[in-house]
């Protein structure tokens, strides 16, 4: 039998003895990582275009915390004027973000929105690339349905919200230190550094997990040590970790400085961090984190009250100086620590469960409640089968336990846990492909 490419054709024709008929052979299959990529895509338009068509409503309405105005403002070439010092406790890459699609695209929110889209198809491929990896295949194209139709990352993706783009920095960040695992180069440890001060940019909270994640590198080289094993894990990188740290800093330093000129004090990224921790105290009420009163309303309403009385007392009116603000808010975290502390060790062990479900109502925060129990029983499945084949998932859970504690150190509503939950789905999808492999073994 002879074969001939045809150039027209993907894959070959083969010529067959039966008189001049030619029969072609198979066509090569689509690739997976396609077909994730299209099926996020489709799934992200079609939220965006048609369900919530012009926006969604939720957690306060299209564009609640102003990010499409500051996008106008910077795409007019006023920059932030008119937004604080700090920008209310914002990060900035997000608005810069929607100045950069305004300036280009003209004033269309429809553009951002498409853009989240494509935001959205990359977090599914980057968790389905981790997932195929580290596991296999099918658990690779798994992770990347888990994210394609998951329904809190769904919900960001019809608004302003800066959830869909952070939930593709952090996945990228993620991305980035799985890379430097299985090869801790100079280069992966380059391009974590930038991953995290892009995400961190975005939102702060992400700043400090490079910082956690070479440590716990670092103590998985030593523990190889002990053990005795050879070659490249008994080596420390320090100079790459190092770069990468440097390398995060330096690209959140333009900011850095912008803030200095602005308020002539330093503040690293944003401030926010003693109003976080403070509205803690209120959103992790019995009433809200029971849903007998929505927290988006009642227990925000009760935190703005009690920050006007704080800024009352000290003479001065709640936001009228950003950094006069925090200036006071840090003064009354403080006091909280020190005259208060069994009250902090309650609401941080509360946020440690209103991180996976307190949302806008009791319908939502149920729905997300029951999609994340599901996902971190398909996790243990998961991490108790990698245990047996000798793989690891520390990479992927890392991201996750960090930014749940940390948070519920602060504020821990649902809507924070969308960053690292494709994180948790590389597990997860590993965990149902174990199960596949149980049930029917002859399709696995």
């Amino acid at each position: 039998m002879e074969e001939t490419a045809d150039p027209g054709v993907s894959g070959t024709m083969s010529t067959v003895a039966d008189g001049d008929r030619v029969r072609p052979a198979s066509r090569r299959r689509v690739p997976n990582i396609a077909i994730v990529a299209g099926l996020a895509f489709a799934t992200s338009l079609v939220m965006a275009f048609v369900i919530s068509s012009g926006g969604s409503s939720v957690d306060g309405g299209f564009d609640p915390y102003f990010f499409g105005d500051m996008g106008k403002s910077i795409a007019d070439g006023h920059g932030f004027r008119g937004f604080g010092n700090l920008i209310t406790r914002r990060a900035p890459l997000y608005p810069i973000l929607i100045g950069g699609i305004y300036f280009v695209f003209g004033d269309h929110y429809r553009a951002v929105l498409f853009f989240h889209c494509l935001f959205y198809a990359g977090t599914a491929v980057l968790a389905y690339d981790m997932a195929r990896r580290h596991f296999n295949e099918r658990t690779g194209v798994i992770a990347g349905v888990m994210c394609t139709f998951h329904p809190l990352l769904l919900r960001y993706v019809p608004s302003l919200h800066l959830e869909t783009f952070l939930t593709f920095l952090m996945t990228l960040m993620i991305w980035c230190t799985y890379r430097f695992w299985r090869r801790p180069t100079l280069w992966n440890a380059v391009f974590i550094g930038l991953a995290a001060g892009l995400a961190a940019l975005t939102k702060a909270v992400a700043l400090p997990y490079p910082i956690v994640f070479f440590a716990a590198f670092l103590l998985t080289v030593r523990a190889a040590r002990r053990r005795g094993a050879d070659g490249p894990a008994r080596r420390i990188p320090w100079k790459p970790m190092i770069a990468g740290v440097l390398v995060m800093f330096a690209t959140i330093a333009p900011w850095t400085i912008r803030n200095h000129g602005t308020t002539g004090h330093f503040v690293l990224l944003s401030s926010g961090t003693s109003d976080a921790f403070l509205r803690g105290f209120i959103f992790s009420e019995w009433q809200y984190i029971t849903l007998q009163e929505p927290p988006y309303t009642g227990a925000e309403n009760a935190s703005n009250a009690y920050f006007q009385k704080l800024a009352e007392d000290a003479g001065t009116v709640w936001e009228r100086d950003d950094y006069e603000t925090d200036q006071i808010l840090n003064e009354e975290a403080k006091r909280r620590l020190r005259e208060d502390p069994l009250s902090v060790v309650r609401k941080s062990v509360v946020g440690m469960f209103t991180f996976w479900y307190q949302l806008t109502s009791l319908k939502n925060s149920l729905l997300v409640g029951v999609f994340a129990i599901g996902a971190w029983v398909l996790a243990i499945i998961g991490w108790r089968q990698a245990r047996r084949e000798h793989k690891v998932v520390w990479p992927f859970l890392l991201p996750v336990i960090y930014l749940n504690v940390v948070l519920a150190l602060l504020l821990a509503l649902g809507r924070y846990s969308a960053p690292v939950l494709p994180a948790l789905f590389v597990v997860g999808a590993f965990g149902v492909d174990t199960l596949l492999t149980k049930w029917w073994p002859r399709r696995a």
